[in-house]
């Protein structure tokens, strides 16, 4: 009999992500029997199999430190600084009492615990912790568990020791799962899963290798950087909930994209109606004196190679994908929308519009010094680059001059080219 199964790993803050994946899966009808999980896994499993959707999405869109804890954290936690600050926090509550009081948190995990929809649902449930006691994991499955200890569980396997406290039951002391497998899929085999939906967080934690290479397992982790696993804040919720969906739909074919979302067909539409251009473009202003040696040096740069070589035309529509999400990520492009590529195209232009004149000295300088790497995936660099490639290079230094700037940003050099190309349609710079 066919079973399906979504594992949830570990992850803390990060489990906003799972709750844009569910969003997804409802979305697509993916319907489930086991669901297993780790940690954070554990208390969005125990929603799913109660089929608290709503309450789930809820508690993740409010979520920050005071949902959680007595403990007062510092209102501002973006940048270096903040985050050290909050684990400062931390790292002074285990010191001095072993871990941050949690009983806030205890008591949010039996406010969403409803036994009898738990205990009557259809959809079986396990999960992992790690017994510091004895010093050995623990899978629970919910046959095993009762009314009372299973919130108990489920609390211990989220228990994410040093920070927070060791949970005892029954005299013996629980620690977080992912101590012992962050991403159990082998207990979801165990409950006899044939098709397995897992939800990665990347979150530090050991993961176990899969023991049964015949069940198929569709990852979906998170393109994006979420929150810090510790950082509980609204916005950065709401933000990995949109992810988790957009990732999700992108696994099914439904969106598409990477870091950023589109409508399906249009990044290839696109790539039909600009290849031809773009590929002129390219070769006009890359054909130096056969004298250069920077002309060979050319031929044998990666990037460039793909395009000279490639007989299918699969490379060469894949860069065209990833320079246009360079754009997006050099411009600060939104990524929480769903765009048609005509939008988002304007949008660059619009944006790119706004880059005050970069200090051409200052690039050269950097240049000269090496230090490229500061200036890969800036708005900068593109304005620095646009401003040369609008000229068309007209005798040999010229030329070497542009192979030059294509030796050392080959994709940001193809990406402004393709920008020049969008102004020509729609005449938003001047």
């Amino acid at each position: 009999m066919k079973k399906r199964a979504v594992v949830l790993s570990g992850g803390g803050a990060k489990g906003a992500y799972q709750v844009g994946v569910w969003k997804a899966l409802r979305r697509l009808h993916f319907h489930y029997q086991i669901v297993t999980g780790t940690s954070v896994g554990a208390l969005n499993g125990m929603l799913m199999v109660q089929k608290d959707y709503h309450k789930c999405l809820k508690l993740w869109n409010h979520m920050n430190f005071n949902q959680l804890f007595y403990e007062q954290f510092p209102e501002k936690t973006n940048g270096l600084i903040g985050k050290g600050k909050v684990y400062q926090k931390y790292a002074a509550n285990f010191i001095k009492n072993g871990g941050i009081d949690t009983s806030r948190f205890e008591q949010l995990i039996y406010r969403y615990y409803k036994p009898y929809s738990f205990f009557h649902s259809p959809i079986d449930f396990g999960i992992v912790t790690y017994n510091l006691t004895s010093k050995k994991s623990l899978e629970i499955t919910k046959k095993n568990m009762t009314e009372k200890n299973a919130p108990q569980y489920i609390i211990a396997s989220a228990s994410c020791y040093p920070a927070f406290p060791k949970k005892q039951i029954n005299g013996e002391y629980y620690i977080d799962g992912g101590y012992s497998d962050n991403l159990p899929i082998n207990l979801a085999i165990s409950l006899g899963a044939t098709e397995i939906i897992a939800v990665d967080l990347n979150a530090i934690g050991i993961k176990r290798k899969v023991k049964n290479k015949n069940v198929k397992i569709t990852y979906i982790e998170p393109k994006h950087r979420t929150a810090s696993i510790l950082v509980f804040e609204e916005e950065l919720s709401r933000k990995s909930i949109q992810y988790g969906y957009y990732d999700t739909m992108k696994a099914f074919k439904k969106l598409e994209g990477n870091m950023y979302t589109f409508y399906p067909k249009q990044l290839f539409r696109e790539y039909q109606n600009s290849k031809q251009q773009l590929e002129n473009m390219i070769t006009s202003r890359l054909q130096p004196s056969d004298q250069s040696p920077l002309y060979h040096q050319l031929l044998k740069l990666s990037v460039f190679h793909k395009l000279l070589k490639d007989k299918t035309g699969k490379k060469k529509e894949q860069l065209f994908y990833e320079i246009i999400e360079l754009l997006g990520i050099s411009l600060k492009i939104d990524d929480t929308k769903i765009y048609k590529v005509r939008d988002f195209t304007k949008e660059i232009l619009l944006k790119f519009s706004t880059i005050e004149s970069s200090d051409t000295k200052q690039i050269e300088e950097k240049i000269k010094q090496k230090k490229v790497q500061s200036l890969q995936k800036t708005g900068t660099l593109l304005h620095f680059l646009y401003h040369r490639i609008e000229k068309n290079p007209k005798n040999t230094k010229e030329k070497i001059e542009y192979c030059g700037y294509a030796l050392l940003f080959p994709k940001e050099f193809i990406a402004t080219i393709y920008l020049y190309l969008l102004n020509e349609q729609y005449h938003i710079l001047t």
